[in-house]
This record gives structure tokens, sequence and C-alpha cells, in this order.
């Protein structure tokens, strides 16, 4: 296959679609030497953390997007997740109106039962799905937990588009909310880019370095799993 320019991936304020031409322009040069591309923001007098990112990928956009999307498989292939899962409507209602404190309690609730990642799915469509995922982060950002209403967009699949928003509902986050999105890339065909932005307040204060080191590196890791799985499915071009 074609040499991966790079890789990241990244779990987010609202987030408007930009044109392809508009998002982080800044960032071509670097990917056309297939650099990575990813900025990390801290607002002032707040807690909060922006995170952008954009990197060039050789596989079917098709295919990419049914690997990032099946969050029963992230606890599994990716180091950073203690559990992840999918909830039906039902389960992600009651935790919204019990609004569990602790991770034990969100347990107590949900019980064993796991949905598949693709429950409501209507192919070209838009769809909700609800997400349910447990961070292995070091200290101080340490078993961090968070239930999420994703919204998927497959309504311009045959243009090798889709986009997926997501937001954090109950957990111990203050707040995450974020989308990522896969497009063509006009000026080398046959190749997606994976970009997006997310907004993370931990509701702490965390030393800017840490924060950086933390999240760029889950980015690489997680892509990279990605990519294996991928590979071992025989997915490259």
């Amino acid at each position: 296959m074609k040499k991966i320019l790079f890789l990241i991936f990244l779990f987010g304020v609202s987030f408007q679609a930009h044109a392809y031409n508009t998002f982080h322009p800044e960032a071509d040069e670097e990917l056309k030497q297939g650099k990575m591309w990813a900025i990390v923001e801290f607002e002032k007098k707040s807690t909060a953390t922006k995170c952008s990112f954009r990197t060039w990928l050789d596989f079917p956009a098709d295919k990419l997007w049914h690997a990032l999307i099946d969050i029963n498989q992230w606890k599994i292939i990716h180091d950073d997740y203690k559990d992840s899962r999918s909830i039906d409507k039902n389960q992600f209602e009651l935790v919204n109106e019990k609004k569990p404190t602790n991770i034990q309690a969100f347990y107590e609730l949900v019980g064993e039962e796991i949905s598949p990642s693709e429950l409501y799915r209507v192919p070209g469509k838009i769809w909700e799905s609800y997400a349910f995922q447990r961070f292995a982060f070091p200290f101080p950002l340490k078993d961090r937990w968070v239930v999420m209403k994703v919204k998927n967009n497959e309504n311009n699949a045959q243009k090798k588009e889709y986009r997926y928003d997501y937001e954090m509902t109950v957990g111990n986050f203050k707040s995450l909310k974020g989308y990522w999105e896969l497009l063509p890339v006009p000026e080398n065909p046959g190749w997606i880019e994976f970009r997006g932005e997310y907004k993370a307040d931990p509701g702490i204060s965390v030393p800017h370095f840490l924060t950086r080191s933390i999240f760029k590196s889950s980015m690489k890791n997680n892509v990279q799993d990605i990519v294996k799985v991928l590979e071992a499915q025989g997915q490259q071009k």
C-alpha cells in the first residue's frame, strides 16, 4: 500500500462545517511533506483545551468510517480505554435521568448489556448513537469517563464524505464536545483526509506540557491501532 502520510486520532463550542481549503490551511504544506499536523490551544483563565488536527490516510473512506465508529472495539484495540461500549437509547435516557456521579453508579444503572456499535444506523442518512467511554489516561486525568450523544452523518457518503459530532451529557469531565470528518483530498485522488476539532474541560488545572503529551500520544497510538486493524482486513489500496 502507499505510505500513510501521518496518523492521529482524537477524540470537540459549536463546530461548523468548513470548506475543504478553509480548515487550518496553514497545515497544507506540512501535509504535502508527509508530516503530522495538530495544534493544542489553551483558554486563558480556564481549564479547557481546544485541539484541532488534520491527517491524510490511504484507505477507502467507507472502511475508515466503519472502523472509527466501532466503539465496542475501542477497548480491545486501544490502550487508552479501560472500557468502551455502545448503549441503547433506553440506557442513555436512564443515565441522563439519574446522572450517576461515579463509574460504579454508571455500571449499576446500565448492567452488562452492550448494544451493537451501529444499532441505529440508517445507511446514507443522519442517525444518532449513544456511547460510553472510560479512559486510561495517566494522572492527573486518571479514570475519566463520559456518556455521549453522537450524530453520525452519512448524507454525502457517495462523495466519500462522513461526519461524526459528539457531546458529553454525563461524566466526570466538566465538558467534552467535538467532531471529526472524512473528506477526499482534492489534489491527491484516492487519499482521504481525517480531520476534526474538540474542546475538553477536565475541570481541573493540568500543566500544559502534560496535556499536550497525553493527547498527542493518544492521537498517534489510537490511529495506528485502527490502521493495523484495516491492514489485517486487507483494506489497504
